[in-house]
């Protein structure tokens, strides 16, 4: 039994922590999690769990249960969408840039998970790729990474990214804590 918890420790440390959050959010109400809080509080709880978070593919639920539960419990989706959209372009930009310094390695390591996806897109033009990284970026809930090293290897000028990148954010972040606070009043 030491071994399988030695050898799934990281496993079980994120399915106790979501197991947690879960049991948190159903005992506790929306409500009182802000007034505890304090909605100005809130703003930069999301900001700051979007920049450590991000969206990578454990943080990125908990992240967005957190931003719903912040809209339903009293603050302001616009402004929670401005400051986890900026959380989220800092990580992403982060990520990015660390795949851009680590391209050589990550073409070697993994040249046939995204080798696919980049000759697909340089047979795109800019616009088409742009306006596909917003809708993925703005209106799914699904990780960046993989997109964001996918756009590194690709040779993307971050200048043409960034606003791209930006809006997505705040646009996704939007519509979790439009929603939220919609579903869960």
């Amino acid at each position: 039994m030491l071994d399988f918890v030695k050898k799934y420790r990281n496993f079980l440390f994120i399915l106790a922590f979501l197991v947690a959050v879960t049991l948190l959010l159903v005992f506790i109400t929306p409500d009182e999690i802000v007034h505890y809080i304090g909605i100005e509080n809130a703003y930069l709880v999301s900001f700051l769990l979007a920049v450590f978070g991000g969206l990578s593919a454990v943080t990125g639920i908990s992240f967005f249960v957190s931003v719903a539960t912040f809209a339903s419990g009293g603050a302001n989706p616009f402004i929670l969408a401005l400051f986890g959209g900026a959380g989220i372009f800092i990580s992403d930009s982060i990520f990015f840039f660390a795949a851009r310094y680590g391209v050589g390695i990550l073409e070697k390591k993994a040249k046939p998970i995204f080798s696919w996806l980049v000759s697909r897109m340089e047979k795109l033009p800019m616009k088409a790729v742009l306006a596909g990284v917003y809708v993925y970026i703005g209106f799914t809930p699904l990780p960046n990474d993989i997109l964001m090293i996918a756009l590194a290897i690709w040779g993307i000028p971050y200048k043409k990214l960034a606003p791209v990148l930006l809006a997505g954010s705040i646009t996704v972040v939007f519509l979790v804590a439009y929603f939220g606070e919609i579903i869960f009043e």
